[in-house]
């Protein structure tokens, strides 16, 4: 659950309630995969439709540290946000040989339903991912065998696990604290809970990143580009921020 480092992420944007939804959904499950894993990987979470978003892209380094942006363009009511489309997943270990992509296709206009089919797909493990925001709140609820442990568990109780998580409201999972929304939901069973991490917001964009990005430019176009405006300004599409450079940086 997250509220103070998700207000963060689209503070300085206007996005429109579907795209802000859309979004708030991404971040809650993006850190939900990296806080899933043993290691303490770098996940990236991409949608990419036909639809009205062109990209969603949804950043969690190591330390739960999180980023997020959305690109759109206006769309009627009926017109479906996403259509046809892909998500990738990229998980980055930090290990030689560590890098993992998945790639399928947008198979729903709901992002949990499209997560879940990734999973079945690329991982093949069942999953249940239930995604909520409100006003001022994104939250999530990942429910999944553990691999290796698929013996252990019939298909009959882990369908019956999921349909207790089903009962799940907004309300509850945005505001009810773990201790009190887990023993209701899985009544009956034994809970474990563990210590609460904290996640940041975390752009990382500076001045001197950025101006290595104006450095690709090559030298012809930064000075045809500075001959012609008399500066080169970049906007961090995560964070909104404009950095401007001169001939003397």
């Amino acid at each position: 659950r997250l509220e103070e480092t998700w207000q963060r992420v689209v503070a300085s944007h206007d996005y429109t309630p579907e795209i802000r939804t859309l979004l708030g959904e991404g971040v809650a499950a993006t850190v939900l995969l990296a806080s899933g894993l043993k290691a303490t990987p770098s996940v990236s979470l991409q949608l990419q439709g036909e639809g009205p978003l062109k990209l969603l892209l949804i950043q969690c380094t190591d330390g739960q540290r999180v980023r997020g942006m959305a690109s759109f363009k206006p769309a009627t009511e009926d017109t479906p946000l996403l259509g046809a489309g892909r998500m990738v997943v990229n998980l980055d270990t930090g290990k030689p040989n560590g890098f993992f992509q998945g790639i399928v296709p947008l198979t729903s206009e709901k992002l949990d339903e499209c997560l879940e089919a990734y999973f079945a797909r690329s991982e093949q493990l069942e999953t249940r991912l239930i995604l909520k925001t409100s006003e001022r709140r994104v939250a999530g609820l990942l429910l999944q065998v553990l691999p290796g442990h698929g013996e252990e568990l019939s298909v009959d109780g882990f369908e019956a696990a999921a349909a207790c998580a089903a009962t799940v409201s907004a309300t509850e999972l945005t505001s009810l604290p773990a201790e009190d929304l887990l023993p209701k939901l899985f009544a009956g069973h034994a809970i474990r809970l563990f210590a609460p991490r904290p996640v940041a917001h975390d752009c990382r964009c500076t001045p001197e990143r950025l101006a290595g990005v104006v450095r690709m430019l090559g030298e012809e176009e930064l000075k045809s580009l500075l001959a012609e405006q008399g500066h080169v300004e970049l906007k961090c599409e995560f964070c909104n921020r404009a950095f401007r450079y001169d001939d003397r940086q």
